[in-house]
């Protein structure tokens, strides 16, 4: 490592009172967002590649939570004070959050897609078509009665997980 990084490394554990290494703790502001790393600030010095999972197995199999830029986060320093292996452990506001690489989309708005839903099932429910009618010398028109069979209405709580809000 060069003589310039160890010296930032050495300043910004003199700044924190930790002299002595050790797992070290700190709060920093978020600078930008990268893939899975970020940029953050801490005391005026620009600290990159600090990582939003401490686990280094990619995004795919995981819950991935970015932060807002300009937001405060709590960083853990994995390498125990040599400022090297860095992971955002606390966070004062989210960006995004990804879960299993994000292949599913969105979470959906359950209450919304719960009145759109009933909403289509009324409509099916009253439908009524208009028909002509012949048989006679002149010509006739009615309606042909809804459907038979009814459709019930969807209850959120028969596809709603509650366990993952938002």
């Amino acid at each position: 490592m060069g003589s310039k990084a160890k010296e930032i490394r050495e300043a910004i554990r003199k700044i924190c009172g930790r002299d002595d290494g050790g797992f070290l703790f700190f709060n920093a502001v978020v600078k930008s967002v990268e893939d899975d790393s970020c940029t953050v600030n801490y005391s005026d010095i620009d600290i990159p590649d600090v990582r939003l999972n401490a686990a280094i197995n990619g995004v795919a199999n995981n819950l991935l939570i970015k932060p807002k830029q300009g937001s405060t986060v709590l960083i853990a320093d994995l390498s125990e004070g040599l400022l090297r292996d860095l992971a955002i452990i606390g966070w004062s506001e989210v960006d995004t959050i990804t879960i299993n690489g994000g292949e599913f989309g969105g979470l959906i708005k359950i209450q919304e897609l719960t009145n759109k839903l009933n909403a289509l099932v009324q409509e099916f429910n009253s439908h009524t078509h208009t028909v002509a009618t012949t048989g006679t010398a002149a010509a006739q028109s009615g309606t042909a009665s809804a459907t038979t069979g009814q459709v019930s209405e969807f209850n959120k709580s028969d596809y709603e997980d509650t366990k993952i809000k938002h």
